[in-house]
């Protein structure tokens, strides 16, 4: 029976206060990295030293690490995936922001990393469990703990959330605005903002509140300029 987010971090933490051979040399190999002065890193090798240092070697071979050029609503996502041999949703996804991240400190996407990879971790040890977890959103008590463990031991910064707002909103350039009541209520005054070119509808699940408390519609009022790549000739 899988265990809960706060006995599987508490493993991990256990396996962090005494470390063999393996982890320290991880631990002598993240120094190096980061006293190269490179302002990019490696993400997968460092994902790989990570998981022998805070993970117990439970990651590598389950979890692909790639960049995504479509994420622009969080800086990481950590995601159950189906795994073509079996067919069962056995393998894990963690994608890091190519738009979010690119530009910004070194750090932001180490503690970006380090997070989804916590989320990794809690995934392989209590399953489904964790995506429920005590909070609801997998951030509970299990992942504070792990998260406060390994901020202590190499001075990081994860929190529980990363979502760069400022980026975020510079590629929400899809927007649509309410002619309803809502459109004088905070905190959206009636707009929806999105990075893709998706109206408000059925498919939102606030659809069905907003068409019984407001009952306005939405009309486009903004969206990116046309490029020669998306034009029609």
């Amino acid at each position: 029976m899988p265990i809960t987010d706060e006995a599987a971090a508490l493993q991990a933490i256990a396996a962090l206060n005494e470390l063999s051979a393996q982890p320290e040399d991880a631990l002598d190999a993240i120094k190096a990295i980061f006293g190269n002065g490179e302002p990019f890193v490696n993400v997968h090798e460092l994902f790989s030293y990570y998981d022998k240092l805070y993970f117990r070697n439970l990651l590598v071979p389950r979890v692909e690490v790639i960049w995504s050029p479509r994420l622009t609503l969080c800086a990481g996502i950590c995601e159950l995936s189906k795994d073509p041999a079996t067919n069962k949703f056995t393998r894990i996804r963690l994608e890091l922001s190519t738009p979010l991240l690119q530009y910004r400190p070194r750090s932001d996407t180490i503690n970006t990393l380090l997070h989804e990879a916590i989320h990794a971790y809690f995934f392989i040890t209590t399953s489904w469990r964790h995506s429920r977890g005590d909070d609801g959103t997998g951030h509970g008590v299990g992942f504070q703990l792990l998260a406060d463990a390994i901020n202590n031991h190499g001075n990081y910064e994860v929190t529980i959330y990363h979502t760069f707002h400022e980026e975020v909103d510079s590629y929400r350039t899809h927007v649509w605005q309410c002619d309803g009541p809502c459109k004088t209520q905070p905190p959206f005054f009636g707009q929806v903002k999105r990075s893709m070119n998706r109206a408000p509808g059925k498919g939102d699940n606030w659809w069905a509140k907003h068409v019984a408390e407001c009952g306005g519609t939405y009309t486009k009022v903004s969206e990116p300029e046309l490029t020669k790549s998306n034009s029609k000739t």
